[in-house]
């Protein structure tokens, strides 16, 4: 009767401690706003606050870190701005772990043209202290062709 009372006990933490949570949108997802609105203002501090110090990107078939990162950000480019639009496909939570599905959007305006950019991407997220920060990013460009039409993107204020 003891070992069942124990494996009981068991299961019933287990299955609490795990509960999946999904929204429509997470608060997981927030770093991922301000790692991007990070990324317009090129703030290689802010765009690493958003993160793990051990974060990985998988950019298009490349794996970079945060240095790779801000230095793409960085790197000069002639009066460019960038805008960003999103739209959040899917989010679960098990924990202090949360990964978010989402389609992201990039307007780089330049001095003569707007260029237009998608990605179909995804993120893992740890809950560090109360504040969720992004461990792995998963982004892959999505040629125009490609891209849906009906997606009612939200505009990155």
């Amino acid at each position: 009767m003891f070992r069942f009372l124990q494996v009981g006990f068991f299961l019933f933490v287990f299955f609490t401690s795990s509960v999946c949570v999904k929204a429509a949108d997470h608060p997981a997802f927030d770093p991922v706003k301000k790692l991007f609105a990070a990324m317009s203002a090129k703030d290689g501090d802010a765009m690493r606050n958003t993160c793990t110090v051990d974060f990985q990107l998988l950019e298009h078939g490349e794996e970079w870190d945060m240095d790779k990162l801000v230095k793409v950000v960085q790197t000069p480019r002639p009066s460019q701005q960038r805008e960003n639009f999103f739209k959040q496909i899917n989010a679960r939570q098990i924990g202090n772990v949360a990964w978010v599905s989402y389609w992201n959007k990039a307007e780089l305006h330049g001095a003569k043209q707007l260029r237009t950019i998608v990605w179909l991407e995804s993120a893992v997220m740890i809950r560090i202290k109360d504040q969720w920060k992004i461990q792995l990013l998963h982004s892959t460009r999505v040629e125009p062709d490609k891209q849906p039409k009906d997606i009612q993107w939200e505009h990155l204020e």
